[in-house]
């Protein structure tokens, strides 16, 4: 081999070589990129980073922040921010969730599904989370709750004046229709009768019609006419709230004064002819009756507002957290 060949071969090794490093050093630099980019600050709490991989992975926790995380990401952030403000007054409380307490939880799920533990955690993995993880998150999910329990809970009362004060404030919810006492002659039509019965039927009822305004007895002409077992008390049917009756007697009885019958009115059952005997005005469901239901309304009202106070105002005051750009 000629000195120019073995010259020209020694330049070819070192330009690979140059090249090689080059490659090197620019895979390294890429990785560098990355890594610096994952580590990138976000924000801190209490002087400990907040980094995009935390985030990141935060994001990829369920599909719920992963579309949050699109169209709302400051929101998403503000999230993992919150949790890590809670796991740290989960741990300066000391609150342990011991594993048998994990067990009998997911025993409760379970029976509550009424699903076996194969079954269970074969839903688990369709949904790529492990055992373990799933352990981890119900070990989190009891650790909130006896923190909440601690923070709020026993913060939160209403009292027999709140209840009070609530009822008179909303009373026309707590109106009851009035009452009506009624009386009525029917004559039995089915609601399928073709025409000519109908026709027929009528005829009768507004014949029974004339005798009444000719003075005959509501009670006589129920016993003789009515088609009902109501009959037999001269047509009484008893007490009822507007409303509760069949749509052509609530209708009739509205227009009537005590002691006035309608004119005949078609329902689904036939022909009626109905008579107002007592009217008493609409009343309120006593605040007895009342006071559970009313105190379990405004308990809970008044939980969401403590906690949402606890999360944005009180967690944040005890914690020093810096958003970075």
């Amino acid at each position: 081999m000629g000195k120019i060949e073995a010259s020209r071969l020694a330049a070819h090794g070192i330009r690979r070589a140059v090249l090689a490093g080059a490659l090197v050093v620019s895979v390294m630099l890429a990785a560098s990129a990355q890594a610096v980019l994952a580590n990138k600050i976000l924000a801190t709490v209490d002087g400990e980073p907040i980094t995009l991989y935390e985030f990141k992975t935060f994001v990829a926790s369920s599909p719920v922040t992963a579309q949050a995380s699109q169209e709302q990401p400051e929101a998403v952030l503000d999230a993992l921010i919150t949790s890590r403000l809670i796991q740290l007054e989960i741990d300066a409380k000391g609150i342990v969730i011991g594993a048998a307490d994990i067990d009998n939880y997911i025993n409760q799920i379970r029976q509550q599904n009424q699903i076996t533990e194969e079954q269970l955690y074969a839903a688990l993995s369709q949904q790529g989370i492990t055992p373990e993880a799933y352990r981890a998150q119900v070990r989190q999910e009891m650790q909130r709750a006896q923190l909440i329990n601690r923070e709020i809970r026993g913060k939160v009362s209403v009292t027999p004046e709140d209840v009070q004060r609530y009822y008179e404030a909303n009373l026309s919810d707590y109106e009851q229709a009035p009452e009506v006492t009624v009386s009525h002659i029917v004559l039995r039509l089915a609601d399928d009768a073709p025409d000519y019965e109908v026709e027929s039927v009528r005829e009768r009822a507004e014949e029974i019609h004339r005798k009444l305004d000719d003075g005959e007895d509501f009670a006589d002409m129920a016993r003789q006419y009515s088609e009902d077992p109501a009959a037999e008390s001269g047509g009484a049917l008893g007490t009822f709230r507007i409303g509760s009756m069949l749509d052509a007697m609530n209708v009739a009885v509205q227009e009537l004064d005590v002691g006035e019958y309608s004119e005949p009115v078609r329902s689904s059952v036939g022909i009626h002819i109905v008579r107002l005997d007592a009217r008493d005005e609409a009343t309120h469901t006593p605040v007895e009756e009342l006071s559970d239901e009313i105190r379990e309304k405004l308990y809970n009202q008044a939980l969401e507002e403590r906690y949402a106070r606890w999360l944005n105002e009180d967690l944040r005051e005890r914690h020093h957290v810096e958003m970075l750009e």
